[in-house]
């Protein structure tokens, strides 16, 4: 009975960090939603970018003579996230801005063709190999009441807290934050009161990337590096969904309880019902319906009335 205990504790931990992942790439969906009212369903392959970007960074600075592995992670995380501001003001401009006023079907279509193009791209330039991205921690565990917990995955539950905090602060403290928020309650108002809402825009795709970017950095020393981890962006849709999508609350939550599902039902669920392995990849599917039956906005989420 304590091995279970212990067992199902350091699942439900590791859930935790997968989840926060899950968390950041959901943060991204619901960023690009609240302002510009479309899914980016290429959201997970700007995951992957970001981590192939770090991946390169990490491995040239690595070869560079007396510079010890910390600040050659370091540096490669400043230069991606350098790169994810770049690329996202580039998927403003042939994106965003040339579909702006057309049909939110035309949006959604071009952001599935860029998920393809991307990840095609990415293939090209880094081949069909699959990568083992270096852990700036190594191997290293942290022990709690018999309950061992890799380094990274603290690291990753606790960058989780930090980036939630600031964008708590952003969005609640800055004009930037508040000219986004008003953008995503009604454009043209706020255009009409001196709103620029084309800049709102603009820095939203850029948040969603370096949003993207972050999760993926966290998450490629987790699993494995390749073209295909973009989608994993297919579950942090229902984790964004299962929040209440375009809550930034929800995006957390609605990640924290896929990635705990997860593990749970890949782990001590599969131990002992050996039938859970066989609906492990539906599973957070099967839970999201379940929700929604009972909660259709998500469990975070508001539902809309439309006055008459």
């Amino acid at each position: 009975m304590t091995e279970t205990f212990g067992g199902l504790t350091q699942e439900v931990v590791s859930g935790i960090a997968l989840g926060c992942i899950y968390a950041l790439i959901a943060l991204g969906f619901t960023l690009i939603y609240k302002a510009t009212e479309v899914v980016n369903f290429a959201q997970g392959e700007l995951m992957m970018v970001g981590a192939y970007v770090n991946f390169f960074f990490v491995s040239a600075l690595l070869e560079v003579p007396l510079l010890n592995g910390v600040w050659a992670f370091i540096i490669a995380l400043v230069g991606a996230v350098a790169f994810a501001v770049l690329f996202g003001a580039f998927l403003d401009l042939i994106i965003n801005r040339p579909l702006k006023d057309e049909p939110v079907f035309s949006v959604i279509m071009a952001t599935i063709s860029l998920a393809i193009i991307l990840r095609a791209v990415m293939a090209v330039i880094a081949g069909p190999m699959t990568r083992i991205p270096p852990s700036p921690f190594g191997s290293s565990v942290i022990t709690f009441g018999g309950v061992a917990i890799s380094t990274l995955d603290m690291f990753i539950i606790l960058s989780a807290v930090v980036l939630v905090m600031v964008f708590y602060f952003f969005f609640n403290r800055t004009k930037w934050g508040i000219a986004m928020k008003a953008t995503s309650e009604d454009p043209m108002a706020a255009h009409l009161v001196g709103i620029p809402v084309k800049k709102v825009y603009r820095n939203v795709w850029i948040f969603s990337m370096v949003v993207a970017t972050i999760g993926g950095v966290l998450l490629a020393p987790r699993t494995l590096l390749d073209t295909h981890m973009g989608f994993l962006g297919l579950k942090a849709f229902p984790a964004a969904v299962l929040g209440g999508f375009g809550s930034i609350p929800g995006a957390i939550v609605g990640g924290v309880i896929m990635g705990v599902i997860e593990t749970v039902s890949m782990g001590t669920l599969s131990f002992h019902f050996p039938w859970v392995k066989e609906i492990n990849d539906i599973i957070v599917w099967i839970v999201l319906i379940a929700v929604l039956m009972i909660r259709p906005a998500g469990i975070l989420g508001h539902e809309e009335v439309d006055r008459v």
